[in-house]
């Protein structure tokens, strides 16, 4: 060694042996220490492994039964929410079901309107021909009349006291355009609601929107196509409302 690191070791070896003050921050050395008791430590040891296993074992306890409560919270709100499905399918088919019986009654009403149509047209027709054929009858009398008594103006004439055909021609034609505005705002009525009719005449016989009332040898018409329609159908959306009566053709070979 060099003189100086005998000199810091022998330095060393003085601080070993001299005795040092305790810092001030420790304070003052207790009176006496507890002895350590290793039995002690295992039994502590012991409990505290028992009390964490029975923690445990509560800690599983409340997870199963907050997860069977969670199972019945889950089995009843399925159950609400079935129930409630249900009574609103129920409540839903009530209400297609009043629905679907006034709209049938609707249906019952245009039919009458539609009858009341054809009834003025048919009335309309029979007062123009009939008053054609009085006018007819009445001017040949009077034409035979004059031929007679020439020279003489026939007094209080027969159509003079009947009113004129255009009068009555105009009643009728102001009934039927009344009856057949009703049905039309009617018809409309059906149409915002999704009731439209059935394509019938003229068209295939469908047996799903069909119903034959008859049928009748045709020579030149195609086999099972509806020659005539007896009751009108109607579709309420993609639903068959009321199914449409009609007469099919049969195909004939004729003579």
């Amino acid at each position: 060694m060099t003189n100086d690191q005998e000199v810091l070791f022998a330095k060393f070896l003085d601080y070993l042996h001299s005795e040092q003050s305790s810092p001030e921050y420790l304070g003052e050395p207790p009176e006496s220490a507890n002895s350590f008791d290793p039995y002690q430590m295992v039994a502590e040891w012991t409990a505290l492994r028992h009390e964490i296993k029975q923690q445990g074992k509560l800690l599983r306890s409340t997870q199963d039964a907050l997860a069977q409560a969670l199972e019945v919270t889950r089995a009843e709100e399925e159950h609400r929410q079935k129930r409630l499905e249900e009574s609103q399918k129920q409540a839903l088919g009530q209400f297609e079901q009043q629905q679907e019986k006034l709209l049938k009654d609707l249906l019952g009403i245009l039919e009458a309107l539609d009858r009341a149509c054809t009834y003025w047209q048919e009335e309309s027709k029979v007062v123009d021909n009939t008053f054609n054929q009085k006018s007819t009858v009445q001017k040949s009398f009077w034409e035979k009349l004059k031929g007679r008594f020439a020279g003489k103006e026939p007094q209080n004439t027969m159509s003079e006291k009947l009113p004129t055909s255009e009068a009555l021609s105009e009643i009728l034609t102001s009934h039927q355009q009344g009856v057949e505005l009703i049905r039309r705002s009617l018809l409309e009525v059906l149409r915002q609601r999704r009731v439209v009719p059935i394509a019938a005449q003229d068209k295939p016989f469908d047996s799903q929107t069909m119903y034959a009332v008859g049928r009748e040898l045709k020579t030149d018409v195609a086999d099972n196509t509806v020659i005539k329609e007896v009751v009108r159908g109607y579709l309420w959306g993609d639903r068959v409302l009321r199914e449409a009566q009609v007469i099919v053709a049969v195909r004939g070979t004729g003579d």
